[in-house]
This record gives structure tokens, sequence and C-alpha cells, in this order.
């Protein structure tokens, strides 16, 4: 089912005109708004074709292997996006995040409570005066940041995500020119504009495959997200675990005497002071399940989820545990689905991965993420096709032997000879056409 070799009606690919239609509607909301003084859908339509004539007189010049109507659909994704993006940067209160960073470890520096002390009933008034999330050994990092001039520390602080985010999708084993791509998608870039921590803590996620470690180093920052360090017991990876671990207890015990236990004190009551303050002020639950759920269905969902993803082991175990890093957060934004891009590039069908990367890149439609990833997590493994990301790999975290299956199909497809096959590469055959170079 998650191939959808089914909507192939003989050469024509169904599924491509039906994912153009369906992202179309996702962005239904933002097809009115202002870009530029025109309507957001005309741009959208305009800007679309215009880079489809552009790409389409290259490709005379120098053939490609994706069909024209694939094509169509991957710049129509890209620049709905790009749209998105641009209307994004100019709202105002950009960097509210990082902003909440320097402020509240501001007053720590000054000798004040950077966590909150009682429940609240309102949102702070300015980013300023919110309250720091994230534990203790943070605190002084973002305290020095504090010190220094705002503006510089703003820009090396968002080139800092941005290198982040495209060093993760490199460590997916994405391309660069995919890597560059998919800094524009929303939940990333809402990351960016917010100066959210969550490029980092993706980039220790995606490098945890090779280096285990880094998913405990996740726990620093959010708990959710260290949730993933099981993953280092399920595949029994102890050298990984007890790096990470020794690691982690080193940056707390270097930072203790600078912090001190009243601090750690101090966090774990505004843990409980946070939920407490959710039910009051609504718009803190964000797009996390817990909005919707009972307390007690939410926690026992969430345990669920994360004893569904240690069902999964290696690559689809660490990203089924991404999934669940998604559903357990009681506080969600849009840069919290962003880990949920490894489960879904192992979607085999490029039309599938592009209609889920449109329709799941904003607002509520961002749980399409979340669904379609643990469908790809369960489908049967089979290579990507060309009109996927990772085309000429065997999907995310690539292992070197699929590699050298992909390349072996594609000189023997150069040379006449036959592709290479289903049960050779664990999926179906693969043209040497269908495999472009990877740079």
């Amino acid at each position: 089912m998650a191939s959808l070799r089914w909507a192939r009606l003989g050469a024509f690919d169904a599924a491509i005109p039906a994912a153009m239609a369906v992202v179309a509607f996702a962005f239904l909301g933002q097809l009115g708004r202002p870009v530029g003084g025109l309507p957001f859908g005309l741009v959208w339509i305009v800007a679309t074709a215009a880079a489809v004539a552009v790409t389409r007189v290259r490709a005379a010049a120098a053939p490609v292997s994706r069909s024209w109507l694939g094509l169509v659909l991957v710049i129509w994704v890209v620049v709905g996006w790009l749209l998105f993006d641009l209307l994004l940067w100019q709202q105002s209160n950009h960097l509210y995040d990082f902003n909440v960073y320097l402020g509240s470890a501001g007053r720590w520096m000054a000798g004040g409570q950077p966590y909150m002390t009682a429940p609240v009933t309102a949102w702070p008034t300015s980013a300023g005066q919110d309250f720091f999330l994230y534990p203790p050994p943070l605190l002084p990092l973002f305290g020095l940041l504090s010190k220094l001039p705002n503006q510089p520390v703003a820009l090396a602080w968002i080139a800092f995500l941005v290198a982040c985010a495209y060093g993760s999708f490199r460590a997916l084993g994405l391309g660069p020119i995919w890597s560059l791509i998919l800094l524009a998608f929303p939940p990333v870039m809402v990351g960016f504009e917010s100066g959210n921590v969550a490029s980092l803590t993706f980039l220790l996620f995606a490098l945890a495959y090779r280096a285990g470690g880094s998913l405990v180093l996740d726990g620093l920052f959010k708990v959710q997200s260290g949730l993933a360090a099981l993953w280092l017991v399920r595949t029994r990876r102890w050298r990984g675990l007890v790096f990470g671990l020794g690691t982690a207890a080193a940056i707390v015990l270097v930072t203790l005497p600078v912090v001190g236990l009243e601090a750690w004190r101090a966090w774990f009551a505004e843990l409980g002071y946070r939920a407490q303050s959710q039910p009051a002020v609504i718009s803190m639950f964000g797009f996390s399940a817990a909005r919707y759920l009972p307390g007690a269905v939410f926690v026992a969902l969430s345990i669920g989820a994360v004893a569904a993803a240690l069902l999964f082991s290696g690559r689809r175990g660490l990203a089924a545990l991404g999934l669940a890093s998604i559903f357990v957060s009681p506080s969600l934004w849009p840069h919290g689905f962003v880990f949920a891009l490894p489960a879904v590039l192992m979607l085999q069908s490029g039309a599938a991965m592009w209609f889920v990367l449109g329709a799941g890149s904003i607002g509520p439609n961002m749980w399409l993420l979340f669904y379609a990833g643990w469908i790809a997590v369960m489908a049967a493994r089979r290579l990507p096709d060309a009109l996927h990301p990772m085309a000429g790999t065997d999907g995310p975290w690539p292992r070197p032997t699929g590699l050298r299956l992909s390349r072996r199909g594609a000189a023997r497809a150069a040379a006449g000879g036959p592709a290479v096959s289903g049960a050779a590469a664990g999926g179906p055959a693969i043209s040497g056409a269908e495999l472009p170079a990877r740079r």
C-alpha cells in the first residue's frame, strides 16, 4: 500500500496529480494571504510554472531521469514552503524562544529566578518575562550569551541553528542539494524563526545511528527527546550508552557548583507548575495530543507509543522513537514534528513522501507526518524510487552495502545489463536510469 504502485495507470502515475491536489487543499487557508500584493495562490501557481519552465530548459541540455510530472510535484511543494516561510518572516516578534532563553538566564545571572515559582493563568507579557524550560546545566551558557550584544548574538544563533539542521539532513544520508531544500520545510523554518534549540536536538538525534551517545545528551535539552536513548538499550549499544551517560554526568557535575542544587529543585517544581498551568492557558499545549486527551489516557498512550517503537530495531527503531517523542510531548510546537522526518523518508514512493511533506507541513496537518511515519516504519523495506530525495541509497542512515547495490544496478543498466533485482536489494527492481548520481 505504501509504495503506491497500485496508483499507476500504465506509464501514468495518478498519485502525483492527486498529491498536488491534496497539498493545495492543505494550504487552503493560505491561498488568499497577500504575497507582494498578490494572493498566495496566484503567486504559488505562477512561481511553480516559472520554475518548471526553467528546469525543463536546463533538463533539455542535461536530461534527468525524473518525469516532468514528478518534477512539477516537487517544485509545487517546495514553492509552497518558500512562500509560507516568507509570510512567516514578515510577521513580528521573531526569535521568541531564543529571547526566552536569554531573558530567563539573564534573570538568573542577576540573582533572580529563571523558572516558574507558581502556576500561571496567562502568557507572560514578553519573551524576556517568560520562564526557562530546560535543565539547569544550560543556564550558564545562555546567561553568558545574554551579556553579549543582542544583534550579533541573534545572527550567530540563527546561523548555528541552520548549520545544525543542514548537518542533520546530511547525517540522515541526504545529498547537499536536498539538505539545502529541506531547510525550507516549514517546521524546520519555524524553529529558525523562533530561535528554538530544535535543530540542535534533531542533529543529536540524527547523529545517533553512528554516535549513539548523542541520544543521551538530547535529554539535557528536552526530556521527550532523551527518551530515544532507549534505542541504545534496545540495540545493545552499551558503549554509546556509557559514553552518553558519562558525558551528561560530567556536564551536570561541572555546572553543579555554578547553578547549585536549588536550581535543580526549581526546575523539577516548574515541570509540575507548567502541567497545572496548561488547563488554564490552553495555548501552552501547542499541538500536543495532551490538549485533547484526559491525563491518564495521554500517559497510557504515550507509554504505548514508546513500547511500540521498541518493537523495532536498527534504523526503523530509531525512526519510530523519533515518532514516539512527538506524541509524548506535553507541549508540542511545529519544530517538534521535525523528528518525524527520518520515518517519513523511509517511504519508498517519492510521490507519497512529497505528498506527506507538502500536506503535512503547516498547522494541525503536521500530525500527518506522525501517522505517515508509522506507516513507513511498518511497511516492507524497499529502495526509494527515482522521485525520492534518497534515490540511490537504501533510505535514511544508508548502509554502504545498500549504496553499493544501487550503484551496481546503475552501472549494469548503463551497460545494458539487468537492473538490481528485488530479491538482491530487498525491494522491486530499480533501473540505473532511476538512480541519479549522489554528490
